[in-house]
């Protein structure tokens, strides 16, 4: 407006962010409800909010050549180790691109001499994981205009773990850390097992059952490599058709795809009722997993087990296990080793975050590998 000869200028900008509300993709059943927005002032907000010390550190900068996008680093200065924060730190000024759009640009920047199936990096929308990983000496990175933070390094067992774990007592909680395992087991390899037994290895069941099995795929037109493979690629279709659709279509798409997949398919002799079985229980223990990344991984050794059973039975379950091993221990997450603290073996992190959940009030010690300020008192 000129007045005068005088020029006023007039803010009338309306904020253009949504409310805080409840996670959409890490449901919590008594941790907090709230979740990160795609503000980064609120998204740090939300963390200081639980963490009020003046040792969170807080670097901001710049990236995307026309997006310019705030990327965030926030760590512990007492806690974090200081060649860590440096590695990252020098890893996001390499970045030279021209727009930022989500803190997985990020991430694939920083993870680029990582081959590994499996993810080194926790995204989630929940502002209390971030907070108790950051009291651990993790480093956490935030991206304006997403609702998911980046936290780094991450181990195995933190996918295996779970922050909510803390919510509960910790003698309960050994029970369902080994359901998760089991889970793992039997997601990665039901299907191999089943291929093994029903092509090679017919010795090693009770011949009442194995008779069950053969009458079940009578007439069934497909090997059993075939068959389990074609059930397999069905049951990923339908989730990842459910997760883009939205909630009316989803239920619909459910409903029909169960009742297709399921008793259609068994009474027009495609699949035999045990491969729906057995494909039913691999999907559902692979849901144990949330992190989209993960569960890719657990995608690709499946099939790889699969494979490998078909060919060589219960060996080749043996030989896709070592290859599984040898992958987890080569795989490096940010300079630090990925299947820490069973390899390199730690004892007493292996008892306290293993199987264990060790009492809050008697847990005093920090992980080594990730800082050298070991006592939580300090």
């Amino acid at each position: 407006i000129i007045y005068n000869e005088l020029f006023y200028a007039v803010e009338v900008k309306a904020s253009l962010t949504r409310s805080i509300s409840e996670p959409s993709s890490e449901n919590s059943v008594r941790g907090a409800k709230d979740s990160f927005v795609e503000n980064i002032i609120k998204n740090v907000g939300l963390i200081r909010n639980r963490i009020k010390s003046e040792e969170l550190a807080y670097k901001e900068q710049e990236v995307g050549r026309r997006t310019k996008t705030k990327v965030a680093l926030m760590y512990m200065r007492d806690i974090a180790k200081n060649e860590l924060v440096k590695y990252v730190e020098n890893k996001i000024e390499q970045i030279d691109i021209d727009g930022i759009l989500d803190v997985n640009y990020i991430q694939e920047f920083i993870e680029e001499e990582n081959d590994s199936d499996f993810p080194v990096s926790i995204n989630t929308q929940r502002p209390d994981i971030v907070s108790y990983y950051l009291l651990q000496g993790r480093i956490v990175i935030l991206v304006d205009n997403s609702p998911f933070v980046l936290i780094l390094p991450a181990f195995f067992e933190d996918f295996i773990n779970n922050v909510d774990d803390l919510y509960q007592k910790s003698k309960n909680v050994t029970l369902t850390k080994i359901v998760r395992y089991i889970s793992l087991a039997i997601t990665i390899m039901t299907p191999a097992l089943y291929l093994a037994i029903i092509t090679f290895n017919q010795e090693s069941i009770p011949s009442q059952l194995l008779r069950s099995f053969t009458a079940q795929r009578e007439g069934v037109p497909f090997p059993a490599f075939l068959e389990a493979l074609i059930m397999i690629f069905a049951f990923e279709i339908l989730k990842e058709s459910d997760l883009r659709a939205n909630k009316v279509t989803g239920n619909t798409l459910s409903i029909v795809g169960a009742l297709i997949l399921g008793d259609a398919a068994v009474s027009a002799g495609i699949v035999s009722p045990i491969m729906i079985i057995v494909v039913a229980i691999t999907t559902i223990s692979g849901l144990m997993f949330s992190d989209i990344n993960m569960i890719n991984a657990l995608r690709k050794w499946r099939i790889v087990f699969m494979l490998s059973s078909s060919l060589c039975g219960i060996i080749g379950i043996g030989i896709a296990s070592i290859l599984l091993i040898a992958s987890l221990v080569d795989t490096k997450s940010y300079t630090k080793p990925f299947t820490y603290p069973i390899a390199p073996f730690n004892f007493t992190e292996a008892k306290k975050n293993i199987l264990n959940r060790i009492n809050i009030s008697k847990d005093k010690n920090r992980q080594k590998i990730l800082t050298n300020n070991l006592t939580k008192s300090r």
